[in-house]
């Protein structure tokens, strides 16, 4: 009877652990993102010269099922003499599960990376390090791809994908709401001798645009 006692109170010690950080981290359906107040918040114009080019876009429906949100953005900025740059955003406001590196689906959709590091831009608040990665696809003369990207758990922008999942944690660990997200700036050209004049646009992009996503993402 002691023995059955002994195990009564080590399994109640248990539940008296864990319910409270079950009940912490239990995850309902957040309510989705404003998408069409996120594209309100940036300027379709940036730095004088880029010029939304369309209509801001949506996900695919392999990405919305993929990521397991349909709060996904892209504008497609033009500019004369330059690659079209593409503002990317997806966002999942209470769920960091739904946030991942880019660079999963750019090599599952046939790219092959070829190279990565980081960059520090200038923005209104300071700076801020962002993940570069460089991508081609095809063979003697193929078509390449740089994207810049960073992540946002409510008010922290981090290149740091663990990082931004503390982030997540500790404010669901507080009961407070946190606006996750994907932020990414990226083009897409054929000349390998572009590739500097590519990568100088796409800092000053993302540095411009910083602030405006800062403000429409809490």
């Amino acid at each position: 009877m002691r023995t059955l006692r002994q195990r009564y109170a080590v399994a109640s010690s248990a539940l008296a652990l864990v319910a409270p950080l079950v009940l912490y981290l239990n995850y309902s359906v957040p309510p989705p993102t404003d998408m069409k107040a996120i594209g309100a918040a940036i300027p379709r114009t940036l730095l004088d010269k880029w010029e939304a080019l369309g209509e801001d876009r949506g996900g695919s429906k392999d990405e919305i099922e993929i990521l397991q949100t349909d709060s996904i953005f892209t504008r497609t900025y033009w500019c004369r003499g330059l690659p079209n740059v593409e503002l990317s955003i997806v966002a999942a406001q209470d769920n960091p599960n739904a946030i991942h590196p880019p660079e999963l689906c750019y090599t599952g959709n046939g790219w092959t990376e070829t190279g990565r590091g980081t960059v520090s831009v200038g923005a209104a608040e300071g700076q801020h390090v962002l993940n570069l990665r460089h991508f081609a696809r095809g063979g003697a003369n193929p078509r390449r791809l740089v994207v810049l990207y960073w992540f946002k758990a409510g008010p922290k922008n981090t290149a740091s994908y663990p990082g931004f999942h503390w982030a997540a944690l500790k404010a669901r660990l507080l009961r407070a709401g946190c606006a996750c997200a994907l932020i990414q700036v990226r083009a897409e050209f054929d000349d390998p001798r572009r590739e500097s004049d590519v990568l100088t646009e796409l800092q000053k992009l993302a540095a411009v645009a910083l602030p405006h996503v800062n403000s429409a993402i809490k």
